[in-house]
């Protein structure tokens, strides 16, 4: 009789038994890994988070130590207004060689830098500094660089003081019309649990272009009071006079500078008295004519008290805003045959590319120097700069006069609910 043969197989229930802890072994190994790369994880971002915060600081440490000061300008080089958390920084600074977007904005070491937080898409908030040079503001410039700092940040509250003694409070608003703080610190942080702290003395530094301005030609210089109650220099005119006025109204001359320039008009009109002929041109990007009831007048007007009522209204209602481009006025200025022209600006020329210079355009609009030409500039940021020599210079080669104004004593008035 045979033997009964074993089986060589598993039975089911030890299959399964197997499977179960194979399976058991896997989530363990699986959990292991998975934490292993959520620390690594964690610990990249929290790292990354450090790094941030760190050249953020660093970032303000070179702007507060370059703080730079204008000699003659009413307002000082800081402004600081806090809600909350958050605070909003602007600040006039000249920055090192190598400071955030030196490849864009190299050849402009003085800037004016912005920090502020802007909500983002999933409800939080982040941390930005905006840089330009200071004429953009007053020319419209696309020379702008912008920076997230933080892509998120839970704390960024600043303060400033007015002196250094333990007495002394710390703020979170400075109206730059209170001059230069003497200590600013700030509380940053991604997280508002854990934020890092800084603090610094601020020590101004002169702006180099706040200079007075080299002597080209026939130069003088104004406060913004005199100029606005004594208007343009026309001087003594007779009936054969035709005057005109071209003036800037970009985006920085709103408030006071532009008020001023407009009652020095309304003032200068007045003062011809009914001798003569004017016609006035506005300008930023493009031109903006003188108008009658709300269509361009096509002639220069008798300087009669009825004409220059009829375009005060128009003179009183333009805005500030846009860039700073006064070709096209140039252009349709010289069809009317001025015997005088004025120009006035605060800010340096930005011409279309395929537009000579404004120098060069008056160069070949009057050749025959049959015009007078006369330039005036308009605030410490054109100080000695080629801007303001260019002006200097168009006033020499076109017989006339240059003059800075210094806007320090005229206030804006409040801003307008619309610009028309």
């Amino acid at each position: 009789m045979r033997p009964t043969p074993h089986s060589a197989g598993f039975t089911l229930l030890e299959v399964m038994t197997t499977v179960a802890i194979v399976s058991l072994l896997l989530v363990m190994v699986y959990s292991s890994w998975s934490s292993v790369l959520d620390a690594s994880e964690n610990s990249q971002l929290a790292a990354q988070n450090t790094h941030r915060e760190r050249m953020t600081l660093q970032a303000l440490d070179e702007v507060f130590s370059g703080v730079a000061w204008y000699e003659h300008h009413a307002s000082g080089p800081v402004h600081l207004n806090s809600t909350g958390a958050f605070s909003q920084l602007s600040i006039i600074s000249r920055v090192p060689p190598d400071f955030w977007g030196a490849r864009h904005l190299g050849a402009y070491p003085l800037r004016h830098i912005e920090f502020l937080t802007e909500p983002t898409a999933d409800g939080t908030h982040q941390l930005v500094m905006i840089q330009q040079p200071p004429l953009s503001i007053t020319n419209g410039s696309p020379k702008i660089h912008r920076t997230v700092l933080l892509p998120r940040v839970e704390t960024f509250a600043l303060e400033v003081r007015e002196d250094t003694r333990p007495i002394t409070s710390w703020e979170p608003n400075w109206n730059g019309a209170n001059g230069l703080p003497a200590d600013a610190r700030v509380s940053l942080g991604i997280s508002a649990e854990f934020t890092r702290q800084k603090s610094w003395p601020l020590l101004a530094h002169l702006a180099q272009h706040a200079k007075l301005p080299p002597g080209i030609g026939t130069v003088t210089n104004l406060s913004g009071s005199t100029f606005a109650d004594g208007g343009f220099d026309t001087g003594e005119q007779d009936s054969s006079a035709r005057l005109v006025f071209i003036i800037d109204k970009s985006g920085s001359m709103w408030g006071g500078q532009l008020e001023m320039a407009k009652n020095a008009l309304l003032k200068s009109l007045n003062s011809m008295d009914g001798t003569g002929k004017f016609y006035v041109y506005f300008f930023n990007q493009r031109d903006d004519a003188m108008r009658i009831n709300d269509i361009r007048s096509p002639v220069m007007l008798e300087s009669n008290l009825g004409n220059i009522n009829k375009v005060s209204e128009w003179i009183d209602s333009r805005r500030a805003r846009g860039g700073t481009d006064p070709s096209d006025s140039l252009k349709s200025a010289f069809t009317h045959k001025p015997t005088e022209l004025f120009l006035l600006t605060d800010g340096e020329f930005r011409v279309r590319k395929d537009e000579p210079s404004v120098r060069a355009l008056i160069q070949s609009l009057n050749a025959n120097k049959a015009t007078k030409i006369n330039t005036l500039a308009i605030g410490d940021p054109l100080r000695g700069t080629t801007t303001e020599a260019t002006l200097m210079i168009i006033a020499q080669e076109n017989g006339g006069t240059y003059t800075f104004i210094d806007p320090a004593t005229v206030k804006s008035p409040p801003k307008p609910a619309s610009t028309p």
